[in-house]
């Protein structure tokens, strides 16, 4: 049977307005002033030539003895603007990794969860971690659950799972993820206002705010990794294991519905708990993720 050609494009501005809607509170997370990067950070900025690009990333030596962090940013960010606060409430060495492709790293080829997945092993093995705990926020979560896929679960001390899901094939996820590139990507109405309203309520931070949309990702980039996103599903791969492991739920999430949270939590046997905040947990209650780190590993 041919699919109904009349409904489905009476189908589109409804799902338009979904994806944009979503895009637009997005973009206000991604440059609202809790996300501006302080102009000195700890640590140092350090770089890996691989075969794909070149890697950067940011390695904080700290003083606690438990496991460091290996820490995985969401689509269309970079390290710095995602992980700067959580970085200030650990004493744990961390490593926050550029995906390939975004913040500082390039890429030479097309993005692709298992390209992001050798990143995590190339800079680990670059700072010399040993058995990190991965902890993925937004699309960091399927990069972390790719890496403990085709690295193994021993090669890790657990897995923190923060505003995520296993799977994002699901019709709203679609719509959204589909439409994000061009909501969301360069030139866009919407980042580009969102942007220069920040930076006029927050004159001091202008330059941060600038320096943040300068860093995000290339359209080719965003659409690549959307790409992967939509048709991701972890629940297909029967040989997965997992370190030990907790899943932060959203409870407020606009963009990862809490439900698909605690259900991919379920799904993997691993315990969840609730966090009362939207999708940018990690910059706007990074004391309670901290806290829950450093409780759990």
């Amino acid at each position: 049977m041919r699919p109904n050609r009349s409904l489905a494009l009476a189908a589109l501005p409804g799902a338009a307005a979904v994806a944009l809607w979503g895009g637009y509170r997005h973009a206000v997370h991604l440059f609202g002033a809790d996300r501006a990067t302080p102009a000195h950070l700890p640590g140092n900025l350090r770089t890996v030539n691989t075969d794909w690009g070149r890697l950067s990333y940011r390695y904080v030596a700290g003083s606690n003895p438990g496991p460091p962090l290996m820490l995985i940013h969401g689509w269309g960010s970079s390290a710095d603007p995602v992980w700067w606060q959580l970085i200030q409430h650990t004493e744990r060495t961390v490593v926050a990794i550029d995906l390939p492709g975004h913040g500082r790293s390039t890429l030479n080829r097309r993005f692709s969860f298992s390209i992001a997945s050798n990143a995590v092993m190339e800079a680990a093995a670059d700072a010399g971690l040993r058995r990190p705990v991965l902890v993925g926020h937004s699309m960091g979560g399927p990069v972390a659950l790719t890496a403990l896929n085709e690295l193994g679960a021993e090669s890790f001390a657990g897995f923190v799972a923060i505003a995520t899901s296993a799977y994002w094939v699901r019709p709203r996820h679609q719509v959204m993820v589909a439409a994000a590139p061009y909501v969301l990507g360069p030139g866009s109405p919407i980042v580009t206002g969102a942007m220069r309203a920040e930076a006029k309520s927050h004159p001091d931070l202008a330059d941060q705010v600038a320096r943040a949309y300068a860093m995000r990702p290339n359209r080719r980039v965003l659409i690549e990794a959307a790409a992967e996103l939509r048709r991701f599903d972890a629940r297909e791969w029967r040989d997965l294991r997992i370190p030990p492991a907790v899943w932060i739920v959203t409870s407020e999430d606009g963009v990862v519905p809490a439900d698909d949270q605690r259900a991919s939590a379920v799904h993997f046997g691993i315990p969840s708990i609730e966090l009362s905040s939207d999708h940018p947990a990690v910059t706007r209650a990074p004391m309670g993720v901290a806290a829950i780190i450093e409780r759990l590993f």
